[in-house]
């Protein structure tokens, strides 16, 4: 794969403008590299590269190779009912990851304890890996997203038993 077109501090400063701004959704294309983010998920996000021509479809920008792609972007799955507990969230538009690499196991798994500061995973956004730590020490209670899906900025993560 060739260099990305957007470094991602490049990135990080449109996520930035978008945020300010008033707008709800935005489609950003440099290159072969598309760049969709709405701010309610209502319009489906997608990070990666723009569809091939043909059947075949192009893998997500920042996979990990081992890590399947789906066939077409989906949108972040709205939760079914209200997490209950100290909710930790998405702090940006991404693909969330379980573990620090394909093959290793989760930063943290159901039940467990955590700490104040303690990774609980990775939101990806085109090669930008964001830690997710926990602010408050407690038990994780629940899981909310599926390893490898794209989630939107405030999407609820895990809930946490504060101890």
């Amino acid at each position: 794969m060739g260099e990305a077109p957007l470094s991602p501090e490049e990135i990080k400063q449109i996520l930035d403008v978008i945020e300010a701004s008033g707008w709800d959704e935005a489609r950003i294309t440099v290159g072969d590299v598309t760049l969709a983010v709405s701010k309610t998920g209502a319009g489906g996000t997608s990070v990666g590269p723009a569809p091939a021509a043909g059947p075949a479809a192009a893998a997500p920008l920042g996979a990990p190779a081992e890590a399947p792609a789906p066939a077409t972007p989906a949108a972040p799955a709205a939760p079914t009912e209200v997490p209950s507990g100290h909710v930790i969230t998405s702090p940006t538009v991404g693909v969330f990851w379980r573990s620090p690499e394909p093959g290793a196991p989760p930063f943290v798994e159901l039940g467990a304890p955590v700490e104040a500061g303690t990774n609980l995973c990775i939101v990806e956004v085109m090669k930008l890996m964001n830690y997710v730590t926990a602010d408050l020490p407690g038990v994780v209670a629940a899981i909310h997203v599926g390893n490898g899906e794209p989630v939107a900025k405030g999407t609820p993560l895990f809930s946490i038993d504060v101890a």
